[in-house]
């Protein structure tokens, strides 16, 4: 009874296996090291899923991304095999590698790092990558800054006559919601073109993602610039001081100056720390400017209203300086964060 079983079996495999296209996925001869035959470069279309956006470290310069990549090219040794499934290392695959340093993981590499073969020898291959990579961007206009977030896929060991990275005719899409913070994603493209790069002996065929992300200031202006305004507009009240009051006025300016420090100093952590300075940096040190400038203008009102070496008093004058602090120091700080903002 067993062996009829077991004969049965064999029969009924004998029969659907055919059927369901699984019997004849039998590799030919072919060495895996070289290329597909025909004349030119081999052609690999690449297209992107970008599933998720997860964060931007500015400090260390990088991304965490999520992405879902799609490469398909063309075999014809593998004509006929359409819906067979290969491991990567059976059949020739591309020799691509990330040009941005990165500590991306493959989903795909253990559950099911394949190929799958199409009609007329079309090889497809899916794999997802998630992780941080060097993202390269500046920061000088931080935090009104808009970054163009790259990743380079680059054949280290193939020239453009050989092998060329094209964007597929399938869209490179990014998911409507994104688990990101502080940034608002405005688009996503692909672009490819031979270039030089510095790790590489000559040209190669380069395939650049580009995410383009625009800063959310918000968060900077209500809890950083409204705030240290207000501090800087503290030392404007020597202005509605009498100018013989000097004690009282040179008081309350080190008061705001020191308050201005300390602020700025509060606020470091909150800062990407960089070798040079961002349109934020250059706010605080205009703001705090100002404060110790009030402080020379209270010297210079007394200075005035007291006279001394040959000079009368002239209290007017003092005054009149006074008054026109007053607008002069307001119009001073906005003004100077708008130049700054706008160059």
């Amino acid at each position: 009874m067993r062996r009829h079983l077991l004969r049965f079996a064999a029969i009924l495999l004998g029969v659907c296996l055919p059927v369901l296209g699984l019997a004849d996925c039998t590799l030919p001869e072919m060495r895996t090291g070289e290329r597909p035959p025909g004349e030119g470069p081999t052609a690999v279309e690449i297209s992107f899923v970008v599933a998720d956006f997860l964060g931007v470290n500015d400090a260390d310069q990088n991304i965490d991304v999520d992405l879902r990549m799609i490469m398909e090219w063309t075999d014809p040794r593998l004509a006929g095999l359409e819906g067979c499934r290969y491991g990567v290392a059976e059949v020739w695959f591309p020799p691509l590698v990330l040009g941005n340093s990165a500590s991306l993981r493959e989903g795909l590499r253990i559950t099911r790092n394949q190929v799958e073969v199409e009609a007329g020898g079309r090889v497809r291959y899916v794999q997802r990558y998630t992780g941080w990579i060097s993202s390269y961007h500046r920061l000088e206009r931080f935090p009104f800054d808009r970054q163009n977030f790259e990743i380079r896929i680059v054949p280290p060991d193939l020239g453009p006559d050989e092998l060329v990275l094209s964007p597929s005719a399938e869209p490179t899409r990014i998911a409507e919601r994104l688990n990101v913070e502080g940034w608002e994603v405005e688009g996503v493209t692909l672009t490819s073109q031979v270039r030089q790069l510095a790790a590489l002996d000559g040209p190669a065929s380069v395939l650049a993602l580009t995410i383009t992300a625009k800063r959310e200031a918000t968060y900077y202006i209500y809890r950083v610039l409204l705030p240290l305004s207000f501090v800087v507009a503290m030392s404007w009240s020597i202005f509605w001081g009498a100018p013989e009051r000097f004690e009282f006025r040179i008081g309350l300016g080190a008061t705001a100056m020191l308050t201005a420090i300390a602020f700025s100093l509060s606020i470091a952590g909150q800062l990407p720390t960089l070798g040079y300075l961002t349109v934020m940096d250059k706010m605080l040190i205009w703001a705090v400017g100002l404060v110790f400038l009030s402080m020379a203008e209270s010297l210079v009102a007394w200075l005035v209203n007291k006279g001394g070496e040959g000079r009368a008093p002239d209290k007017p004058a003092a005054r009149r300086l006074d008054r026109a602090s007053r607008y002069v120091f307001p119009l001073l700080l906005f003004g100077g964060w708008a130049a700054i903002f706008a160059l």
